[in-house]
């Protein structure tokens, strides 16, 4: 992990959607039929997610990403040009369709998404190394709504720090071995990290220690737990968790939260802060995300979390 002051910026290489999510009164059992509470269609994507949370926190972030060549492909980028995000080096596929997620959203916060990758699955490694050898961001950020072999070119192009958040999590755990050689900080969610490992998911802190012990990974290691806060495994430090507790807050959907806590976590590395102040402050976000719905931060104003303070 080279030192943030090095570089400037963010690169994210990731996913762009057009979400649609549905309010509903529970997440539906294997053959249920729920009606709907609410509707909403707007941007997403784990990339553009990530991309928008670290420039809603004032990051330069450029983006890497394709998108189908239709009304749905021009409604994402406009929608992320207005949020400040560069995407100039976004590709538009032709023949291709723009990735689409379906969203559900229960009163309690919890969620269930379906993703189909669409163009996200076109994004060309070349591209990104080329970029990213040109330009040498102070941060890189990925995610596996993509191809993987984009995602490795990110990891072996990057000259700064490289964090990949693994999910959604591939079905052969093998296949990320040659991208976690060159990752700087991975940030799994529990049931991404049992899978990593190889085991099943880890309900208990001995067991997520047991986990990240097992990885082949000489990294940091960033777990986050949901309602139970973050547990930080730095590299070095012999497996043992720095643990942050969960902020709390009236949540009412935790779809993204994964993604705002990877773009704050970026947003304050690129800004030349330390890891454990980092996480903490991408903790803060992470949990303030939950109390808007929607999986990508909303517009408005961003001064009070920017400096730690309730939003109003």
């Amino acid at each position: 992990m080279s030192h943030p002051h090095s570089h400037t910026g963010i690169c994210v290489v990731g996913s762009i959607n057009l979400d649609t999510t549905f309010g509903v009164p529970h997440v539906p059992r294997p053959g249920e039929t729920v009606l709907t509470l609410r509707k909403s269609v707007g941007s997403g994507g784990k990339g553009a997610n990530q991309a928008v949370a670290a420039a809603s926190l004032g990051s330069k972030v450029a983006f890497l990403a394709c998108v189908g060549e239709d009304p749905e492909g021009a409604f994402v980028l406009d929608a992320l040009m207005r949020r400040g995000v560069e995407v100039k080096n976004v590709r538009t596929v032709a023949g291709a369709a723009t990735g689409t997620a379906m969203v559900l959203v229960a009163p309690d916060g919890e969620n269930v998404i379906v993703v189909d990758r669409g163009a996200n699955s076109e994004l060309d490694g070349a591209h990104v190394e080329a970029y990213l050898r040109s330009h040498s961001p102070a941060v890189v950020m990925a995610q596996l709504e993509t191809n993987l072999d984009a995602v490795l070119a990110a990891a072996k192009s990057t000259h700064g720090t490289f964090i990949l958040n693994p999910a959604p999590m591939t079905a052969h755990p093998s296949a990320l071995a040659e991208i976690l050689r060159y990752t700087d900080v991975l940030v799994p969610n529990r049931t991404e990290l049992g899978r990593l490992a190889r085991t099943a998911t880890p309900a208990t802190m001995p067991e997520i220690d047991g986990c990240v012990a097992g990885l082949d990974f000489g990294g940091h290691v960033i777990v986050t737990l949901g309602s139970e806060g973050v547990a930080l495994y730095e590299a070095g430090k012999a497996n043992r968790a720095v643990l942050f507790d969960p902020v709390e807050v009236e949540t009412v959907d935790t779809s993204g939260a994964g993604d705002a806590f990877c773009g704050a976590l970026g947003h304050e590395l690129a800004a030349g802060r330390d890891l454990r102040a980092a996480v903490s402050r991408a903790n803060q976000v992470a949990a303030w995300s939950t109390t808007l719905h929607g999986a990508q931060i909303a517009e408005g104003p961003y001064a009070a979390v920017i400096a730690d303070e309730k939003p109003k």
